[in-house]
């Protein structure tokens, strides 16, 4: 009975049953689509329990990562997605190549912070780099939907909801859980809740991304193809590459989701707002909202693979 329990929580039963259940049910997860935000702000709480602000002191322990998170999300996994949005969409299909912007204009998921927690990655890297990147995102966006749009189209008060739903209200709270009287009790649940949280999560976004795959496949592969180049590729020969360099696991693991994982719902709200008349620029942010689900399940395996290479304990 251990076993099956052991099984039915294990992490890649868990994301895998999402996927599942989320291509299912389609449409009719539309319920848990409405809360799905207040949901994923669950899991920050309980995921942000494991950071400290400690950290943050001397003021560098926060600049470098910070600095180290702009770099991977918007300049190299940026730079890759534009390129390749540029050669393939840039003439033919130009609303996918505004979707694809939009995609590299948001700020990092905050998914990164509870998937970071829950592979055992640097709570330092991955808190200071989302919630830092969101902050400079009032500055970024703009100017990157100026640059390569030709309009900037994002209020800054956009972002200032994101992050207080997502990132600020959930830190204060687990400021709370931190009391030396909680903690203990919190760390027993803590990657239980992670893990059912995603869940619910996860599931909505395949649920209602699943009918554009069945009514677009063409499109879907072509905008599919740069992000496996993007994400996956990239996000594999990274680790890879960081862990033959010598660089710690915990590092490796919260800089490479950092890297690759874009809020494609703060991306599809941009789309869905400032392109109601052509719904293709929604495309690419709803393909990324399942690659991004994928992307979990695939680096869940590759973390678990290379704890055994390595011979490291697995998260």
């Amino acid at each position: 009975m251990q076993r099956i329990l052991s099984l039915l929580n294990h992490r890649d039963f868990v994301l895998v049953l999402a996927l599942i259940t989320g291509l299912v049910l389609g449409e009719n997860t539309r319920p848990l689509a409405g809360v799905s935000m207040w949901t994923l702000g669950l899991v920050m709480v309980f995921a942000t329990t494991g950071f400290s602000f400690k950290s943050w002191v001397p003021p560098g322990n926060a600049l470098r990562p910070l600095a180290l998170s702009a770099l991977l999300n918007y300049g190299v996994f940026g730079s890759v997605v534009i390129g390749l949005a540029w050669l393939l969409f840039r003439e033919a299909h130009f609303p996918f190549y505004v979707g694809l912007v939009l995609v590299v204009a948001s700020p990092p998921g905050p998914s990164v912070i509870p998937f970071s927690a829950l592979l055992g990655g640097d709570s330092n890297i991955s808190v200071t780099g989302v919630f830092g990147l969101h902050l400079l995102a009032l500055l970024l966006t703009p100017a990157i939907l100026l640059i390569f749009l030709g309009q900037a189209l994002i209020e800054p008060g956009v972002i200032l909801k994101m992050v207080s739903q997502l990132i600020l209200l959930p830190l204060i709270i687990s400021r709370v859980l931190r009391h030396p009287a909680i903690l203990p009790r919190i760390e027993g649940v803590r990657k239980l809740v992670i893990k059912w949280g995603f869940f619910f999560v996860i599931t909505p976004i395949v649920g209602m991304s699943a009918p554009v795959f069945l009514t677009e496949p063409v499109s879907v592969m072509m905008i599919s193809g740069v992000l496996l180049i993007s994400m996956f590729v990239m996000g594999l020969g990274y680790h890879l590459g960081m862990l033959r360099a010598g660089k710690s696991r915990s590092f490796v693991i919260s800089s490479t989701l950092v890297m690759v994982i874009k809020s494609s719902a703060f991306a599809a709200v941009t789309a869905f707002t400032f392109f109601p008349g052509d719904p293709r620029v929604a495309l690419p942010p709803a393909v990324v909202s399942v690659f991004v689900t994928l992307f979990i399940i695939f680096y869940s395996l590759v973390v678990r693979t290379t704890d055994r290479v390595w011979g490291k304990p697995a998260a």
